[in-house]
């Protein structure tokens, strides 16, 4: 890289011979190990909760690797200047086309809660990386020839304060990343109205992810533990109200449907100042949670655990998350029309990398079994802790991802692998029924502990899934009728979700009702358990003022096109629970149009 006179020559002369061309090559390493990741971290901190400074070790990798080409150019400088140049400006063209591709066509993959993970490889977004490509090329032809160097050069350092600025924002906002900057209470807690005193006896509510209705009651016939859940009402056509776990747990901490205004505000308002935990609060209960989410603390929460730190602390593994955050990471280097190809090398490379950067093996991963071994241990946590609680007054809410794909656990919740990969093939229906069996026989311990202890009279112990699943047991499904393109039986199937309650000295065998329930009448239903008036107005009724014969429709929202993380709820209603896997579905238009909702009030 020989030293010129040009207009350009103060950036040769700026760090050694053909400094500009150092300055080019930065591009590539600040977007590839700092803008990227970083960006993946703010979009889904809160998924993997892990903190931020375990970010920066990618960033201290990829200086470690920028000094190193630093140092290989300029001995190949001396060589072949022409080549090292070119090298330079083909990184620099290659970070800029990153960016732009992680900007305009960002990798799409599917939930990160232990299912597979998935591209959709959008059609649109390999055109887009067509046409930056092909820009880039131009760009490539034109620094060749010593145009625009400076201009280039000058770029690629502008990307440095960048990447430092969204390292500052991100280790101040932490796990919850930006999107939930906004969510956290900031106002101090009001002390309750009523002491705990009075109150006789403690609320368990369990929620069991992707608990389907039929699966649990497969599950308590095989395992014959009917006994166990004694005093137990178990709803046999209860509805889900959404098909994912945020907005489905908006649905019963608050008694209400998503109909309007910003969906955060919804989906969030329990952790602020609405909903069955400040109810309890005003109550005088104490408050247990043990979370699926890292981002689920609020200020009415007195014992807070998340799942994956359970894991951690239980397996001697920490900063799990870190893992999953390698594996996208590394696949969205690769083209849209490759993601899914890139995929499997990019966990093999992972490996290693999580390895060089934390000094540590590395736990599981999310699609190998991460969360539902989580779960498993943190209901076993849940027995072991209940000596710590008082007898009366305590709200404990623990949410397992059980039973849950990709069925890594056997029936004894000993950890076997994915479906594809065990030893003895097993069929993703079989796998998930020994998982449910997994989670019948956690619960059941569970139930034992408060006998043992003399709390099982007096508790209220509420069960449920958020969602069903994909699983279709119903032989009378109708496999053909789609909605919004979407399977019908697939849908019904994932609202099926299992409800079972426990009132307070409650007696008698386990027993199944018909009522027409949702997730929707859980905070109704506890309120009214506890002779407590309703704060608001509410979507949900008590399930206890609700007849068996009682004709109800039911009310799901999903999105079609984004059955994960979207936000633009179709509403649609199913004309009757009581034949769930059978049932007519109309599609009743937007969730937060007005005209769906006075639609819906007219029947």
């Amino acid at each position: 890289m020989p030293a010129t006179a040009s207009k350009d020559g103060r950036w040769t002369r700026l760090l050694l011979p053909g400094g500009r061309y150092y300055l080019l090559a930065l591009a590539f390493f600040v977007v590839v190990f700092g803008i990227i990741p970083f960006s993946l971290y703010a979009h889904s901190g809160e998924d993997w909760g892990f903190p931020f400074s375990e970010l920066l070790s990618i960033a201290a990798l990829g200086l470690a690797l920028y000094i190193g080409f630093a140092v290989l150019i300029r001995l190949a400088a001396g060589l072949h200047a022409r080549a090292a140049s070119a090298a330079a400006i083909a990184l620099f063209c290659l970070g800029v086309f990153l960016l732009l591709a992680h900007v305009y066509a960002p990798i799409q993959i599917g939930p990160l809660d232990g299912t597979e993970i998935e591209s959709a490889e959008p059609i649109l977004y390999s055109i887009v990386e067509l046409a930056l490509l092909a820009a880039l090329i131009l760009v490539f032809v034109q620094l060749r020839r010593g145009r625009g160097l400076s201009i280039a050069a000058s770029f690629s350092v502008a990307l440095v304060p960048v990447a430092i600025a969204y390292a500052g924002v991100l280790a101040s906002v932490g796990p919850e990343g930006l999107e939930s900057a906004e969510a956290r209470p900031a106002q101090a807690v009001p002390a309750p109205t009523t002491s705990s005193s009075d109150i006789d006896g403690n609320i368990y509510h369990i929620v069991l992810d992707r608990m389907q209705t039929d699966a649990f009651l497969h599950a308590l016939e095989r395992a014959s533990q009917g006994e166990d859940f004694q005093g137990f009402e178990l709803f046999r056509n209860n509805v889900s109200n959404y098909i994912s776990t945020v907005p489905s747990s908006a649905s019963y901490f608050t008694g209400t449907l998503y109909k309007a205004g910003k969906f955060n505000d919804w989906g969030r308002a329990w952790q602020k100042s609405r909903g069955l935990l400040a109810a309890l609060f005003e109550r005088g209960y104490q408050t247990w949670m043990y979370s699926a989410l890292p981002s689920w603390q609020s200020k009415y929460i007195d014992h807070y655990q998340y799942a994956v730190d359970v894991y951690e602390e239980e397996s001697g593994f920490a900063n799990a998350g870190l893992y999953d955050l390698l594996h996208i990471w590394l696949a969205s280097l690769a083209p849209n029309l490759l993601t899914n190809e890139a995929l499997p090398l990019a966990a093999t490379l992972a490996d290693p990398i999580f390895e060089l950067a934390t000094g540590r093996l590395r736990p599981l991963s999310g699609v190998e079994g991460l969360h539902q071994s989580a779960g498993v241990l943190m209901l076993r946590r849940l027995v072991r802790e209940e000596t710590l609680r008082a007898s009366n007054g305590v709200y404990v809410y623990a949410h397992a991802q059980l039973p849950h794909g990709p069925h890594v656990l056997d029936r004894d919740c000993r950890y076997v692998g994915r479906p594809g990969k065990r030893a003895e093939p097993i069929s993703p229906t079989a796998g998930y029924l020994v998982q449910a069996e997994c989670a019948l026989g956690l619960l059941a311990s569970f139930l034992q502990e408060l006998r043992r202890l003399g709390r099982y009279q007096t508790a209220t112990i509420v069960i449920h899934g958020d969602t069903g699943d994909w699983i279709r047991l119903g032989k009378n499904t109708d496999r053909r009728g789609k909605i919004l393109d979407y399977p019908q039986a697939s849908l019904l199937s994932y609202v099926q979700a299992l409800l079972m309650i426990k009132r307070p000295h409650a007696e008698g065998p386990f027993r199944i009702l018909d009522t027409p329930t949702q997730l929707v009448d859980l905070f109704p239903t506890v309120l009214d358990i506890l002779d407590l008036p309703p704060p608001y107005e509410f979507d949900g009724r008590s399930v206890y003022s609700i007849r068996e014969d009682e004709p109800r429709e039911a009310h799901v929202g999903f999105d079609p096109d984004d059955l994960t993380n979207g936000r633009d709820f179709v509403e649609v209603r199913i004309e009757d629970p009581s034949e769930l896997l059978r049932s007519k579905l109309t599609v009743l238009g937007p969730a937060t149009d007005p005209a769906t909702w006075r639609a819906a009030d007219k029947r």
